[in-house]
C-alpha cells in the first residue's frame, strides 16, 4: 500500500504542476515530433555514411603529364584513385598554337574491362608533332567536382606533315578556352554558399526562438499579447530565410550544370540532380524549404495552434543536411563522425546566430511595442534575454566541441594551419569567432544584467548588433573555408 500511495501522490503532483503551467507555455514547448526529427536526421547521416569513397584525384594518365611520345595516341586514358561518375565526366585535347579548337572533346567512356576508375577519350584525328594540353572534369562518388589539366608532347620522327609547335604564350589561351572552371569565380561561389547558410540559420533561429526562447519566456508569466507579437515578427524572419533558400535552388542547379557542362548547361540539368550526395542535398533543400514555407504559412493563419510551427521545425531540421552533403563533411574520414559533427555544427550556429537575429529583429521589438520596456519587473526584456542566453550557452558549447572535431579530422599536423590555404582560412575564421565569443560573454555577464535598469535599455542592443555583425562575418569566413582544398 505504501508504494501505491507514493505513486499516486507523484501522479497528483505532476498533474498539479501541469495545471499550474500556463497553457501558452505548454504550446511553445519543443514538440516530440521535432525531437524525433533531430534523431532521425542524425540517424540518416550516420546510416548512409558508407555511401561512396573519399577524395578523388587523378592517379595516372596516358600520355603522361609532361611526357614525350613518338607516335600519335589513339585515345587519352585517365586513371583516378576512386571510381568516377561517367555522366559528369568530360575532357578535351588542345593543340598549342592552334586556332583555339579542340583536337578531341566530349564525354569520356569506360574502358572495355568496365573499370569505374579509368576513363578514355578517343581522339578524333591523328596528332602531329607539337605540344598539347589535356583538360578534364569529373566527379567522384561524393559528387564533388574535380578538374585539372596537363601537357604532353608528340615527337614524330617520320611524320609526313608535322604540325608546327606554337609559342609558349599560347598555352594560357588554351587553358582559358578549355578550363570551364567555376574556380574562376570564387566570390560568386562563396556568396552563393553564404546565402545558403544565412537562409538555413534564419529558419533555425526562428524555430529556436519560438520553441526554446518564447516557451521559457511564457513560463515566467508573460502576457499572451507580447508572445504572439514576437511570434508574428519571427514569422517574417523565417519567411525571408525560406524564400532565400527557394530562390537559391535554380542558381545552385545552373552553376552545377555549367561547371560540368559549360557548353550546354541547360541541356544537362537532369544529369546533375541524380545519383550523387550533392544531388541528394539539392532535393533536401527543396523539400526542407517547402516544408518550412508551408509550415510558416499554416502558423500565420492558425493562431496559437502549433501544427504549422511543427511542420516548419521539421523542414528547418532537414536543411542542415544540405551543407553536409555538398561540402567536406561528406568527404572526410571517418565519414560518420564528420557528417554528424557538421550537422550539429550548423544546427548550433543557427540556434545561436539565427536566434540572436530573431531576438533583435522580432522578440525585443515585440516587447517594446507591447509595454515590455515599461514593465518594472520581469517578465520583460531581461526575462526574454535571459531565456535566450541559456539557449546560446548550449549552442556555443556544441559549436566548440563540433568545431574541434572537424579540426581534428582535417589537420594532419599543426603546421597545416599556416602552410595550407584551408588552415589559413580556418585561423581567420577562428579569429572572428573569438571576437563573437568575447562579445557574447560581455552581453551575458554585463549588458544583460543592465536591462534591469530602465535608464540604459540600449546598452545590450548596441553590443548585440556588433555580435550579430561578427557572427555574419564568421558565416562568410566559413563560406570561403569550405570551398578551400584540404591540402
Amino acid at each position: 500500500m505504501g508504494d501505491r500511495e507514493r505513486v499516486a501522490r507523484g501522479v497528483v503532483r505532476r498533474r498539479h504542476r501541469r495545471a499550474r503551467e500556463p497553457r501558452l507555455a505548454r504550446g511553445l514547448s519543443v514538440p516530440v515530433s521535432c525531437r524525433h526529427g533531430v534523431a532521425a536526421a542524425l540517424f540518416a547521416v550516420a546510416a548512409t555514411a558508407g555511401w561512396g569513397w573519399l577524395h578523388t584525384e587523378l592517379r595516372a594518365s596516358h600520355p603522361e603529364a609532361d611526357g614525350v611520345i613518338e607516335s600519335s595516341p589513339a585515345a587519352v586514358t585517365l586513371t583516378y584513385t576512386t571510381a568516377v561518375l561517367l555522366r559528369l565526366s568530360s575532357a578535351a585535347v588542345w593543340r598549342a598554337g592552334g586556332d583555339g579548337a579542340a583536337v578531341a572533346a566530349g564525354k569520356l567512356a569506360h574502358l572495355s574491362d568496365d573499370r569505374p576508375d579509368v576513363l578514355v577519350l578517343p581522339l578524333s584525328e591523328r596528332l602531329g608533332t607539337g605540344a598539347y594540353t589535356v583538360t578534364w572534369t569529373t566527379a567522384g562518388p561524393d559528387g564533388h567536382r574535380i578538374h585539372g589539366e596537363f601537357d604532353f608532347h608528340v615527337d614524330l620522327r617520320f611524320a609526313e606533315t608535322p604540325v608546327p609547335q606554337g609559342d609558349a604564350g599560347a598555352g594560357s589561351d588554351m587553358q582559358a578556352a578549355g578550363g570551364g572552371s567555376e574556380s574562376g569565380f570564387p566570390f560568386g561561389r562563396a556568396f552563393q554558399r553564404f546565402a545558403l547558410y544565412v537562409g538555413i540559420m534564419g529558419l533555425l533561429g526562428t524555430v529556436t526562438l519560438r520553441f526554446l526562447v518564447l516557451g521559457r519566456f511564457a513560463r515566467t508569466g508573460a502576457s499572451r499579447k507580447a508572445v504572439c507579437a514576437a511570434e508574428h515578427r519571427a514569422l517574417l524572419v523565417g519567411g525571408l530565410g525560406s524564400g532565400m533558400l527557394l530562390a537559391l535552388l535554380p542558381v545552385r542547379l545552373l552553376r552545377r550544370a555549367a561547371a560540368f557542362f559549360p557548353d550546354d548547361p541547360l541541356g544537362n540539368l537532369f544529369a546533375v540532380v541524380a545519383g550523387t550526395p550533392w544531388a541528394a542535398g539539392w532535393w533536401l533543400q527543396l523539400a526542407g524549404a517547402l516544408l518550412a514555407t508551408g509550415g510558416l504559412l499554416v502558423a500565420a493563419k492558425g493562431g496559437a495552434r502549433p501544427a504549422g510551427w511543427r511542420i516548419a521545425a521539421l523542414g528547418a531540421l532537414l536543411l542542415p543536411l544540405v551543407p553536409v552533403l555538398s561540402g567536406h563533411g561528406w568527404s572526410d574520414s571517418p565519414r560518420a563522425l564528420s557528417a554528424v559533427a557538421t550537422y550539429l555544427h550548423v544546427v548550433a550556429a543557427g540556434g545561436w546566430v539565427g536566434g540572436l537575429l530573431c531576438l533583435l529583429c522580432a522578440a525585443l521589438p515585440a516587447l517594446r511595442g507591447n509595454g515590455g520596456r515599461k514593465a518594472p519587473h520581469p517578465p520583460g526584456p531581461a526575462a526574454m534575454v535571459g531565456a535566450f542566453s541559456r539557449v546560446a550557452q548550449v549552442a556555443v558549447a556544441l559549436l566548440l566541441v563540433t568545431g574541434g572535431i572537424k579540426v581534428w579530422i582535417h589537420i594532419g599536423s599543426p603546421s597545416d594551419l599556416w602552410t595550407t590555404e584551408w588552415g589559413r582560412s580556418l585561423l581567420a575564421k577562428d579569429a572572428i569567432v573569438a571576437g563573437v565569443l568575447a562579445l557574447g560573454f560581455y552581453n551575458w555577464r554585463f549588458a544583460s544584467p543592465a536591462l534591469a535598469d530602465s535608464t540604459r535599455p540600449g546598452r545590450l542592443r548596441g553590443s548585440a548588433l556588433i555580435e550579430l555583425a561578427l557572427g555574419a562575418a564568421a558565416v562568410a569566413a566559413t563560406s570561403h573555408l569550405v570551398a578551400q582544398p584540404l591540402s
